[in-house]
């Protein structure tokens, strides 16, 4: 088959936040105590992150309320109803997540099983944030390519399944046991994540001509650069030694699940000071590689969209920025973090969903999507155009 490019456009977004909004002073009635005890950490996170609401899929005792791949089917149908779409009109569905609800078969198969339709296309993106950036760049080319006309792109999280306090019992009570481990297996940069990180999925459809009833979206571009061959892995799951891994520091090594528990190998951490000192480096030299491209006209920009995953790094990714001549004026920048949390992977579709909704865009103007991960440090750009309904 011999494929033409064309032009791609976001046509329809959708998003799914489960439950209610959580304040802060909510958070640990949700979650849960560790050991009948409040965070040390938690009230100092949440001051730096700044973070007020968020959602979770757990009901008022604390137990999980959805499956991750509810979410995303939840998500994908708020894009096809905005579109007046239906679900028999999908021929891809490309999917990212950091954690689905099952080790096999992959995301998008579930995705797929749950939602119904046609016999389609699939793609299972794995990876933290960069995932959900990985499904829509992969969905965006096939129709770049003229294989396919009409694709969904859906992000979804459940990171909440992860930081319930009952998880956390038994490592904190072996964190004084472990003080001579590497920095980023301390306790604290687990403990860290409960109060970072919150529940949702979102999703775009993507065609190859405009909406006529909505605004669209043209992707102009998307590039991603990964800096995993110079950096150290940062966010990680399954290992107790992050840095200089070897086999016996997997998860997999170990004779069971409950030695991995007991290891400490199956918490979500970050180590944070690897991410305080490399994040905005990283997602700075990208924005000069394209800028030298030839590919971002960063004055020309109308909108931006950074993904951040604590308003500690706004101001720091700003002046960097600015220094760098990529800057952006900071009444262009457009975030929903505070209400409504970092869902890591699908937080870019959700923040896209919102402005969106809140008619924020208007025909031919320039929005830039930002989109970093601190898994081994990637960052991905894209570059939008408004276009008014044909």
């Amino acid at each position: 088959m011999i494929y033409s490019l064309n032009d791609v456009y976001i046509t329809s977004t959708g998003s799914y936040l489960p439950g209610p909004a959580i304040n802060n002073a909510q958070m640990e009635d949700v979650l849960g105590l560790v050991n009948g005890q409040p965070s040390q950490f938690k009230d100092s996170i949440l001051r730096s992150n700044g973070i007020e609401h968020r959602h979770y899929a757990l009901n008022h005792q604390g137990q999980p309320s959805h499956l991750n791949e509810e979410l995303a089917v939840n998500a994908i149908i708020a894009a096809l109803k905005r579109g007046q779409a239906q679900k028999e009109e999908l021929q891809m569905i490309a999917a990212g997540t950091t954690m689905p609800d099952i080790l096999a078969p992959g995301f998008a198969s579930m995705i797929q099983g749950r939602l119904g339709g046609n016999p389609l296309d699939i793609l299972s993106c794995a990876g933290i944030c960069g995932a959900g950036a990985a499904a829509m760049k992969a969905a965006s080319n096939t129709i770049r390519i003229g294989q396919h006309q009409k694709v969904v792109s859906v992000a979804s999280e459940r990171p909440s399944s992860f930081m319930r306090g009952c998880r956390f019992t038994q490592e904190s009570q072996l964190a004084s046991t472990r003080k001579e481990v590497e920095d980023g297996f301390q306790y604290f940069n687990a403990d860290f994540l409960r109060w970072m990180l919150s529940d949702g999925a979102g999703a775009i459809i993507m065609e190859n001509t405009p909406s006529k009833i909505n605004l669209s979206l043209r992707l102009d571009w998307m590039e991603t650069f990964s800096y995993a061959n110079e950096l150290d892995t940062c966010m990680y799951l399954g290992t107790n030694q992050a840095k200089n891994m070897q086999v016996n520091h997997s998860w997999l090594w170990e004779e069971s699940i409950a030695a991995a528990e007991t290891q400490g190998k199956l918490l979500l951490r970050q180590d944070v000071r690897l991410l305080a000192d490399n994040i905005v480096p990283i997602t700075v030299h990208a924005a000069k590689t394209l800028k030298q491209r030839g590919m971002l006209n960063n004055e020309a920009i109308d909108h931006y969209l950074p993904h951040i995953s604590s308003y500690f790094f706004m101001d720091k990714l700003y002046n960097s920025m600015k220094e760098q001549d990529v800057g952006i004026e900071q009444d262009k920048w457009f975030t929903n973090l505070k209400h409504k949390g970092n869902t890591g992977s699908a937080s870019i579709y959700i923040m896209l969903d919102d402005a969106l909704r809140q008619n924020l865009f208007k025909p031919n103007e320039k929005i830039l999507l930002m989109i970093p991960e601190s898994g081994r440090f990637s960052v991905s750009y894209a570059q939008l155009t408004a276009i008014a309904p044909q």
